[in-house]
């Protein structure tokens, strides 16, 4: 085995051993702190013990992976800085390797994290986390939690038509208190029907007791009251029913559905198209972050090592004030969803090889 093969697999020891204990550190902290958060809640509703843990357990893969680039921040910070006051690094250095090749094993360490972050985050941690609020809200909380109906749908169809149901049962067809106006592309309104009953089935929408107005370009309307009217209308009832569950608690399958729903439907999904880019660029913040520790890393003889983690634990969290703000422009349609996801990662992995190269 090659010297520098030995010098790697030292490094990489050196990185593992804070890492883990970070990671055991904030395993504690989410738990406990989830734990208190709700206790409340446990307390009022007489949780099982069961129960309580299953709903912490469920739910810690999803938060310590949000978690994660800070742990990996601190391991770089502990294991980096400790071989720099004890002149490791300058003798590497005096041994001939370089400053790239010496620094390596940190970035393939990242890269291997944020591959097992991102892979996590696509698939099965948002599923784990809503079968940890499901256990919530159903065991703990004892709500009745249906997967099929809604009440106060409003909802925007093809053909410049807008729905207003009262309430609706997506496993029956069955609808209440629906409204549907129907506009041309100056937003005129042309037609609205109104009925107290409707049902979906076999693609075909059936109404009664209601009235439908037809309206000119006057503004006069005719109104024909109905009993029973059908129309072969292009919307299915499920485009209606959403799942109550936020961008980032869906996987990148069940995240690109809903966005494909949303198109047919003619409604914006600017949240839904950050959620998914975020998706992709959120796990890449262990690989910013040890950029960004590496320099601050290697001062640490220069200066005071509370002084240097409080340096480099300020600018992650400027890092991630960038990516709230950055989501929140792109949510409101102001950024393009992956401008918005990926702009804090380009700029602070910028910053971070500029402060290499400096230092």
């Amino acid at each position: 085995m090659s010297i520098v093969k030995i010098i790697d697999l030292y490094l990489v020891r050196h990185f593992l051993k804070p890492l883990g204990a970070c990671v055991a550190i904030f395993v504690i902290l989410v738990l406990i702190g989830r734990f208190f958060d709700k206790m409340d809640i446990l307390t009022n509703f007489h949780a099982r013990s069961g129960d309580i843990i299953l709903f912490l357990i469920l739910g810690l893969p999803y938060w310590l992976n949000l978690v994660f680039p800070v742990a990996t921040l601190l391991a770089l910070m502990f294991s980096l800085g400790q071989l720099q006051q004890h002149g490791e690094i300058t003798a590497m250095r005096g041994a001939g390797i370089s400053n790239f090749r010496l620094f390596a094993p940190f970035m393939v360490l990242g890269i291997i994290i944020s591959g097992i972050s991102l892979i996590g985050g696509l698939t099965f941690l948002p599923a784990l986390n809503t079968k940890s609020t499901l256990i919530y809200r159903q065991h703990i909380k004892h709500e009745q939690v249906s997967s099929t109906q809604r009440d106060h749908v409003v909802a925007t169809g093809l053909d410049h038509r807008r729905f207003t149901i009262g309430w609706l049962d997506s496993s029956t067809g069955l609808l209440k208190d629906v409204v549907i106006d129907q506009f041309d592309s100056e937003a005129h309104l042309l037609t609205t029907l109104s009925a107290q009953e409707g049902q979906y089935q076999h693609d075909k929408w059936t109404f009664r007791h209601g009235t439908f107005i037809h309206f000119d370009a006057n503004g006069a309307f005719i109104q024909d009251p109905f009993e029973e009217k059908t129309l072969g209308l292009p919307e299915k009832l499920k485009d209606f029913v959403f799942d109550d569950k936020k961008a980032d608690e869906l996987t990148q399958t069940e995240l690109k559905r809903r966005i494909g729903h949303l198109r047919e439907l003619g409604i914006p999904s600017f949240k839904e198209q950050v959620g998914l880019h975020l998706k992709y660029a959120l796990p890449f913040a262990n690989v910013v972050v040890i950029l960004l520790g590496i320099p601050f890393a290697i001062k640490t003889a220069q200066k005071g090592r509370v002084q240097t983690i409080a340096y480099a634990m300020g600018t992650t969290f400027l890092y991630w004030g960038m990516v709230s703000a950055c989501q929140s422009l792109g949510e409101q349609g102001h950024l393009p969803g992956w401008i918005s996801a990926w702009m804090a990662n380009f700029i602070f992995a910028g910053l971070a090889v500029w402060m290499l190269r400096k230092t």
